[in-house]
């Protein structure tokens, strides 16, 4: 099983160097995500050469938002912005925003973006997801969410809703520290639950929601996929968001890897040190071969996996 164990990663590549490769090789790694440097050059030798190196690559993942979350340049408002744009002057420029989005990503041979933010949030959002969102309005959001998708879906792109339970009312920042929510809305739901048929993938978030567990963050809680799968009713794959963000600094890698596949996760997005990566995964072997719960989750999210 855990020469597997890469298939359950979406990692952002590095320099392609030919240790990097092997290790992507002995661990079956087939997912990757892209960011802004990625772009600055030659992208499509950059992923030839990746392709090259594996047997297979499966999901090939960028966030591409619109606005300030642009992985591939170019002019793309941001979600706020359209949102306010749409309810003026109607809601075809939104539909030319979103197509063009995934115009984009499609161009760029990629197959999965990971959006769209279906947080709420208006103009008084905190800086990490100021502009990111299409407001408050839950239906709001609910409508151009599915519109976003449709549009994905059409150039075959693969979508994501993010960022699971919402972070509407957070003030800090989960890429430095881990936040604290006190109160989970059902509006805040609304959206997922609205939109649980309509994406491929949703994203987690790391997040303390007593509501939900008290003891766990989001991203280590088996009562917080159980909502998702129960509540929710979501049948797709689960992704934590960047296992290197500053919200989970207290735990050392291996543990998060390890809570995070306990937890009922799919995908384990981490976009830290390779090297890292490397030997966390080399300190938690035995544990990640013995361990019949992590043997099960990993089965399990193969299994899931196995549908797209």
């Amino acid at each position: 099983m855990f020469k597997n164990l890469g298939k359950l990663f979406v990692v952002k590549p590095g320099s392609l160097s030919e240790e990097e490769k092997e290790f992507y090789r002995d661990l079956s790694f087939e997912n990757f995500i892209f960011f802004r440097e990625h772009f600055e050059n030659d992208f499509e030798e950059y992923l030839s050469c990746l392709k090259k190196a594996l047997k297979s690559i499966k999901f090939l993942a960028v966030d591409q938002e619109g606005g300030r979350v642009c992985r591939i340049k170019g002019d793309f408002e941001s979600p706020l912005e359209i949102a306010k744009k749409a309810k003026q002057e109607g809601i075809k420029i939104f539909i030319e925003w979103a197509g063009k989005i995934a115009e984009t990503v499609k161009q760029h041979k990629l197959n999965l973006n990971l959006s769209p933010v279906i947080d709420r949030g208006d103009d008084e959002a905190p800086s990490f997801l100021n502009g990111r969102t299409f407001g408050k309005d839950p239906q709001v959001i609910t409508n151009l969410g599915k519109l976003f998708i449709e549009e994905h879906k059409k150039r075959g792109i693969k979508t994501c809703l993010k960022h699971f339970p919402g972070l509407y009312g957070v003030k800090m920042d989960p890429h430095e520290e881990l936040p604290l929510k006190e109160k989970l809305f059902e509006e805040d739901l609304y959206p997922f639950k609205a939109l649980s048929l309509e994406a491929e993938f949703i994203m987690t978030t790391h997040l303390l929601l007593p509501e939900i567990d008290q003891t766990k963050p989001i991203t280590f809680s088996e009562k917080a996929i159980n909502f998702l799968r129960k509540v929710i009713e979501f049948k797709g794959a689960i992704l934590t968001d960047d296992l290197a963000m500053g919200a989970l600094k207290s735990y050392p890698l291996i543990e998060r890897i390890i809570f995070s596949l306990v937890s009922g996760h799919n995908l384990l997005i981490y976009c830290g040190s390779m090297t890292e990566l490397m030997e966390a995964l080399l300190k938690g072997k035995n544990e990640l071969e013995k361990s019949s719960t992590l043997k099960a989750r990993i089965k399990e999210s193969l299994t899931i996996l196995e549908r797209y």
